[in-house]
């Protein structure tokens, strides 16, 4: 590992006032979970539809959809917190005269419940009579519910999803006809929800690297211009570094190229331990690694740098140490170029400490 290299200054100007996240603050880590994504954009419609249509056939004022434990197909998770920790657990709630859907955690313990009863509709006619849940936060707070209903949502491998719930403030039971219908709408919501999981999973597939499991060039391109566009618009820095294994040609003559492959495996869960959940890596090719830094400026490159060597360093690699060689440049709000000039720095920065130093030999 050597010194950081700092691109030209009248490209890249050194930011005084942005310094990096600490990735060990759990507040911190939960708040960047709130990612917003266009590829998440489908979710609050669909919900707000299937809840509004079940409200509507159950003849309730409200509707609710509860994710309990299994991913629903979200490339940037909701977290919210519960006792202190990130939790996958969410609930989007309809209210009369809502146009679309609110996402807030108020209590799970009903569609626990329900979810223990796949296939069926679990009713609780009067909360406030029932000593389960007549001091739940559903029955004694706002909204103060008296009547629930939800049916489990259970993906096609068995995943739990979710449930899909109604209520109304005042006790009540539903009809035969509208237990047959609110369990349709809810087989209905759960293949779409099934079938957007499926083909995110095949999109996954092409933008993950099949070797170390982490992001691919192609997907590296595409986070590149993401983060690109949000550092314009949120006038923040951005950092990339790039990162070479030193003399990975003599590793694989010498040991095989299994062992480089799994030096490869290695490398990336080492990398990938020091970063935020905002942070990306990827395998730009061969044994090159390139990892992308948003809200940070050359201070905080610096310390993810550190970070990194350190990490390194600490792992008993097999047959023999290795060496890395980063790069890192920096680009600041006040600056002109595209991201292809920071890509370009970085690059170069790496290749002058890969080769602008005295060999060793491997």
């Amino acid at each position: 590992m050597h010194a950081q290299y700092t691109p030209e200054r009248s490209i890249f100007k050194r930011s005084q006032a942005t310094h990096r996240a600490n990735p060990q603050d759990p507040a911190q880590r939960i708040e960047l979970a709130h990612t917003d994504s266009d590829a998440d954009a489908w979710l609050e419609p669909a919900l707000s539809d299937f809840i509004s249509l079940a409200s509507s056939v159950c003849g309730t004022p409200m509707g609710m959809f509860s994710q309990l434990h299994a991913d629903i197909g979200l490339q940037h998770p909701y977290l919210s917190v519960n006792n202190g920790r990130g939790d996958a657990r969410n609930q989007w709630w309809r209210f009369p005269g809502q146009t679309g859907v609110l996402r807030h955690a108020v209590d799970f313990s009903l569609c626990e419940l329900a979810a223990r009863t796949p296939g069926q509709v679990t009713e609780v006619s009067d909360l406030a009579g029932d000593l389960r849940f007549a001091t739940s936060a559903l029955a004694r707070g706002n909204p103060a519910v008296r009547f629930y209903a939800g049916v489990p949502l259970v993906s096609g491998n068995g995943d739990l999803l979710g449930t899909l719930c109604v209520m109304d403030r005042a006790p009540r039971t539903l009809t035969p006809a509208q237990r047959e219908a609110f369990q349709k709408l809810a087989r209905q919501l759960e293949a779409q929800i099934d079938s957007h999981r499926a083909m995110q999973k095949l999109e996954q597939q092409t933008l993950t690297d099949a070797l170390t499991g982490i992001g691919n060039r192609r997907s590296f391109d595409s986070r590149l211009r993401e983060e690109w566009t949000r550092h314009l618009r949120n006038a923040r820095p951005l950092t990339m570094l790039m990162v070479d294994v030193d003399y990975f040609k003599q590793y694989n003559d010498t040991y095989g190229h299994p062992a480089g492959d799994a030096l490869l495996v290695q490398l990336a869960r080492v990398l990938r331990s020091p970063l935020r959940a905002s942070d990306f890596l990827a395998r730009y090719g061969g044994d090159e690694f390139s990892l992308i830094l948003p809200d940070t400026d050359e201070t905080g490159a610096l310390q993810v740098s550190e970070r990194i060597r350190q990490a390194v360093a600490r792992v008993r690699w097999p047959h023999t140490d290795i060496e890395i060689s980063l790069g890192a440049a920096t680009v600041t709000p006040s600056e002109m170029c595209d991201f292809s000039a920071l890509l370009h720095a970085a690059d170069q920065a790496m290749y002058q400490r890969k080769h602008g130093r005295n060999p060793r030999n491997a």
